[in-house]
């Protein structure tokens, strides 16, 4: 791909962020403010209840005596229980643009407009499918990043009112370079990961006559309950591949940061808490999110996503033949 092709396809998508900013833009900011609206909250409502804060800053100076790796634990979970809300929202905001995004084009017919200009099909399926992999994560972890240190600033002034160092007791211990790049690491493999759930949304909107959403919903749970009816009738069983039920897994899996390996060893039914596994490196690995790219389902997904995006630029194509 040429310098030219490059920058045609950034001006594609920087169009896709002009169109939709409520759901890149203003949304993370959103979430950015409920998220430090709560905690402040959550502080002051606490106050109500420690007199003084005497608990409070007595809890903090225990937390400073705790060994180093268990403090890094401890602070870079808190940090990514904070991103956890927006990559959530994150995942709903995709899949409702996903299935409009060729659909709305063909709805208004603004699609006669952008087919005129010397933009390929193409070049106009791939700078939405890269959006939703890389524009829109990245907006929103850089909305995850300034919450993060909000609240460190924030815990720095409890640590400076407790009496300890808030650089080597929460900033040192946070490794924040590390853990911007594991999780940017992880919205990129998130992305490859659910990308035939993104090409099967594009690949609806692209064909669908109303309702892409209802669509791409109800096709999987037609097949879905059609197969546990068969197993049923035939064998007596639950199927043992189901196409509903991959894709919840699929889509489950996918949502950074689910991918943080936990292991827990168990007797017969019963969970020994004592027996998890802790680690620094339990919320800051790499090797957790690369983990995803030696799984065959990885590839199998990104050859079946390749073909419905195929089958998305050829409805596109042919949109306006009629």
């Amino acid at each position: 791909m040429n310098s030219r092709a490059i920058q045609t396809l950034w001006t594609l998508m920087r169009r896709e962020l002009w169109e939709s900013p409520g759901a890149f833009k203003w949304t993370p900011i959103v979430i950015l403010g409920l998220t430090l609206f709560f905690i402040v909250f959550g502080m002051i409502l606490g106050s109500r209840f420690d007199n003084e804060m005497a608990f409070t800053l007595d809890a903090i100076r225990q937390f400073a005596d705790v060994p180093a790796d268990q403090k890094r634990l401890f602070v870079t979970g808190a940090l990514f229980s904070v991103s956890t809300l927006f990559f959530q929202i994150l995942i709903l905001v995709l899949l409702f643009y996903l299935s409009s995004c060729l659909y709305d084009e063909r709805k208004d017919r603004s699609i006669l407009f952008w087919k005129s200009l010397p933009v390929s099909d193409t070049m106009t399926v791939a700078s939405k499918v890269l959006t939703a992999c890389l524009l829109a994560p990245a907006l929103y972890l850089a909305a995850v990043i300034v919450t993060q240190v909000v609240v460190l600033l924030i815990a720095s002034v409890y640590g400076l009112m407790a009496g300890i160092n808030p650089l080597t007791e929460f900033w040192l211990p946070a490794s924040l370079p590390k853990l911007w790049l594991v999780m940017a690491l992880g919205l990129i493999i998130q992305g490859l990961w659910l990308l035939p759930i993104y090409a099967w949304l594009v690949f609806c909107s692209s064909w669908a006559p109303r309702v892409p959403i209802l669509v791409a919903v109800a096709v999987p749970a037609v097949i879905a309950l059609l197969q546990h009816a068969w197993s049923l009738l035939s064998s007596f069983s639950m199927p043992q591949l189901n196409v509903g039920m991959i894709i919840l897994k699929r889509l489950g899996s996918g949502i950074l940061p689910s991918n943080v390996g936990w292991q827990v060893e168990s007797n017969g039914n019963n969970v020994d808490l004592s027996d998890v596994q802790f680690s620094e490196e339990l919320f800051m690995s790499f090797s957790n999110s690369l983990e995803f790219l030696l799984r065959p389902g990885m590839w199998i997904g990104i050859g079946i996503a390749l073909a419905l995006l195929a089958g998305s630029i050829w409805f596109r194509r042919r949109a306006t033949d009629t």
